[in-house]
């Protein structure tokens, strides 16, 4: 009998990343980005981002899944947005019986470094990060340039695979238990 859990971890948002880990072993299987142009109007986006991470599931065989909380970032509308996503996702994921946690930002940035650097040493990453326009993006980026060797300035992409890293150095799951 296979007792290998699989999970993946998600920073919903127009441009989607993802990470599937191995739980028992804590290592990255894989990981990408899910992107749709702003011409995809945002109810269609809703499903269409759904089926997408579905069949991420699908082919990983996914026994949970974990997702970012979101929180207010100065754009009532992106708020929003977000919290509609998050609805969805939720609501998607309970009727495929799936586990699920949401995630709140400050835990798996805390774990991974992604915040409390003096301002000097963030004020640095900012200026050395590709890309990166937010002190705690940047070092997001950083995390996973450095712990696993992804070069990306896809901010989505290093905080889904940040999360998966939290969760699965931080959330006890046992195979079976829903």
């Amino acid at each position: 009998m296979d007792n290998s859990i699989r999970i993946l971890a998600v920073d919903q948002a127009r441009n989607c990343g993802w990470s599937v880990w191995d739980y028992n072993d804590k290592t990255l299987l894989d990981s990408g980005v899910l992107s749709y142009p702003a011409s995809v109007s945002f109810e269609h986006l809703l499903r269409v981002i759904t089926e997408d991470l579905w069949m991420v599931i699908t082919e990983w065989d996914v026994d949970a899944v974990f997702f970012e909380d979101t929180q207010y970032q100065m754009n009532i509308d992106s708020f929003k947005k977000l919290c509609w996503l998050q609805g969805a996702l939720i609501l998607w994921l309970k009727q495929n019986d799936m586990l699920y946690e949401i995630v709140p930002p400050s835990r798996w940035q805390g774990y991974c470094n992604a915040r409390g650097r003096s301002s000097s040493e963030i004020k640095e990453k900012i200026n050395t990060s590709a890309g990166a326009k937010k002190k705690g993006k940047a070092l997001t980026i950083e995390y996973v340039r450095d712990n696993f060797g992804i070069e990306t300035d896809n901010d989505n992409l290093a905080d889904a695979v940040c999360i998966g890293f939290y969760v699965v150095n931080n959330i006890v799951l046992k195979k079976g238990n829903k």
